[in-house]
């Protein structure tokens, strides 16, 4: 495709490839009977075809294609439970969201692999956090309605989205402030952007205690008043 000069469609062909292995779930469907199906083999194949189709999307974009790939994948996955309820998707879908969560939240490292864009906001952080934030919440939608063990990664999952939109929020702040090609946090370099930074933590305070009492969600709450409550030390004991 590069040669051909087709690198701006490099997503045909994961779905090309998706569009030919799923045939092989629907002849599994027609041999066997519902009652004796093999769900191990189903998982394994409806996987597979999922795979190709959640990667033609991050395919196309620059940069952390690779996260946002896995973290599609395993919120494709956690869906895919819902109709073929064998425990091995429900795992695999956990454990992409929590390596794709872990290479964005826990990894500092994400912030020097690619120089920064030369339009502020709308950049590659914008779409790699959103997108596996995205991802998270939808699992945790998924998950919410099933038994204690699903409601408790229904939980994490949604933790885990509201923790890379916090620091999606202060990586566009610090970005936009930024001079040189790398992304860097300084919370005392001028008086402007310790204040967006106040500002933002509160605005996001406030939506994430909007969303606890809409959902009646208590630790949603609880942590929207704890972030308060630092917003507002670090405005009167820092910023003045």
């Amino acid at each position: 495709l590069h040669e051909a000069g087709l690198s701006g469609y490099l997503g045909a062909l994961p779905v090309a490839q998706a569009a030919l292995l799923a045939v092989l779930p629907i002849l599994l469907l027609k041999l066997e009977p519902p009652g004796k199906r093999d769900l191990g083999r189903l998982a394994l194949m409806a996987a597979a075809v999922l795979a190709f189709v959640t990667v033609a999307i991050p395919l196309q974009l620059d940069n952390e294609w690779i996260t946002i790939g896995w973290a599609l994948e395993g919120a494709a996955l956690i869906w895919l439970f819902r109709r073929v309820p064998h425990v091995g998707l429900r795992a695999a879908g956990a454990a992409l969201l929590a390596t794709a969560f872990a290479r964005l939240a826990l990894n500092p490292a994400v912030l020097t692999y690619h120089a920064r864009g030369g339009m502020p906001i709308l950049n590659w952080y914008l779409y790699t956090y959103l997108l596996c934030a995205a991802a998270l919440f939808v699992a945790a939608w998924l998950t919410a309605d099933g038994d204690d063990k699903a409601r408790r990664l229904a939980g994490l999952f949604a933790a885990g989205g509201t923790v890379l939109l916090f620091l999606l929020l202060n990586i566009e702040i610090a970005d936009y402030y930024a001079t040189g090609a790398m992304v860097s946090f300084h919370f005392s370099a001028n008086l402007a952007q310790d204040l967006t930074y106040t500002i933002g933590w509160a605005l996001f305070s406030l939506a994430l205690l909007a969303a606890g009492i809409v959902l009646r969600n208590r630790p949603c709450r609880i942590a929207s008043i704890a972030l308060l409550t630092a917003t507002v030390a670090k405005c009167f004991l820092h910023d003045l």
